[in-house]
């Protein structure tokens, strides 16, 4: 039986059955031109499985996808970091290793939240199998500009800052961690600007 798990401004996500597994399919805008809607649709989904496909070990696998509107994914029995973080703060640490990885590959997230993050359940039979794995990059891109990597950054803050105010300091403090990137410094220099033209923008 499939059931829904997700609906967004531009995608339903279905979890299938036999075998279990993730579909995530762009649905059309009816305010579009259908040509240009079909047009974004296929850029965006192509977009995305290339995405899955670089980041191989903490994004889920990519199954297939049509190349027009559907990806299907390896689907991740495990927790939402925004449920859990708070009582586990050191997952910052796995986080900022993972973002770090990412800029250094070029791709930038564009919803870098703890909504967008799973803890993977433990492989039974195993032990230390939980990874810390990024899901939706239906808003990322690629990019080799310091100003989007600290775009993401100031996305995680905000995240922290709205959903776990009280660890937000503990939990940054284990991100900066394990972040380290090649530009690092660079990166970090630049979200103190995207920081506070934020705070400017607000004062208005």
């Amino acid at each position: 039986m499939n059931k829904e798990i997700g609906r967004g401004a531009e995608a339903i996500i279905t979890l299938e059955d036999n075998p279990k597994r993730v579909l995530k399919n762009r649905i059309s805008k009816g305010y579009r031109i259908k040509e240009i809607d079909d047009e974004l649709r296929k850029i965006r989904t192509r977009k995305e499985a290339k995405i899955l496909q670089k980041l191989k070990g903490f994004t889920p696998k990519l199954i297939s996808t049509d190349n027009l509107s559907k990806i299907e994914m390896e689907y991740i029995e495990g927790s939402l970091i925004k449920d859990i973080i708070d009582k586990q703060p050191l997952l910052g640490n796995e986080i900022g290793k993972q973002a770090g990885i990412m800029h250094d590959e070029d791709i930038i997230h564009g919803d870098l939240t703890t909504g967008n993050m799973i803890l993977q359940k433990s492989e039974p039979g195993k032990q230390n199998t939980k990874r810390v794995l990024f899901i939706d990059f239906g808003l990322s891109i690629n990019s080799t500009n310091v100003e989007d990597r600290a775009v993401d950054l100031h996305l995680f803050l905000e995240s922290l800052e709205s959903k776990h105010y009280k660890n937000k300091q503990r939990i940054w403090k284990e991100f900066l961690k394990g972040y380290n990137p090649k530009n690092k410094d660079e990166i970090l220099k630049r979200l103190e600007i995207v920081e506070l033209r934020g705070r400017n923008k607000a004062k208005y």
